[in-house]
């Protein structure tokens, strides 16, 4: 428990975050225009800091996997090798692909969540067939913020649009089942405890 300094300079105020409750201020004449101000501030953080946690779970918390996953598998003599790795946003996830991405495969195919934002690309496959069920394989995993890239080697073998989003599909799960994942809290609540004569220099 913290003790508040005593004297007539002093002035305490206590700010509890995960309440609603307006703050309270012992004020002292000379100085109150100036308190006020500074409750009225930090009163007003406040509530949009919480409205901003209760409109957005996904900005709140989300579970990702901690480092960079490859899986690969033969299937009637084509490889897929799936690699997936943790990305923040957009821009991340196209460096990502740059990264990873081999120009000599047949395709690399690959889908990717942020949040509320999913992208993915066939990379030549037929359409729906290959970034479709990846993606869905990323939302069957209930991981967020990643990436999958699905790079195919072409054996000699058509398999099918069936075969191809089975083949897809399956090694992009596969290699978010191995992932190692965390859980990440971006807020927090705090407790605050600030006077005012070290703040506004009493």
């Amino acid at each position: 428990m913290l003790n508040p300094p005593t004297g007539e300079d002093l002035t305490a105020i206590i700010v509890h975050t995960h309440t609603l409750q307006m703050p309270v201020a012992v004020t002292i004449p000379s100085y109150q225009h100036r308190i006020y101000a500074l409750l009225f501030s930090i009163t007003k953080a406040k509530k949009t800091t919480m409205a901003s946690t209760n409109s957005s779970n996904s900005g709140g918390a989300f579970t990702t996997i901690q480092e960079r996953v490859t899986f690969e598998k033969e299937i009637k003599k084509s490889k897929f090798i799936a690699i997936a790795g943790p990305i923040p946003d957009e821009k991340s996830a196209m460096s990502f692909l740059s990264q990873v991405r081999d120009p000599r495969a047949t395709h690399n195919c690959w889908a990717y969540k942020v949040g509320d934002q999913y992208r993915s690309n066939d990379d030549g496959e037929p359409s729906g067939t290959a970034g479709k069920p990846i993606q869905t394989a990323i939302d069957s995993s209930g991981i967020d913020r990643v990436m999958v890239v699905v790079i195919r080697y072409f054996g000699g073998i058509k398999l099918g649009t069936g075969g191809l989003a089975r083949a897809y599909g399956g090694v992009a799960s596969e290699c978010l089942r191995n992932a190692p994942t965390c859980f990440v809290k971006t807020k927090v609540v705090i407790f605050l405890v600030c006077y005012v004569s070290t703040v506004l220099g009493f």
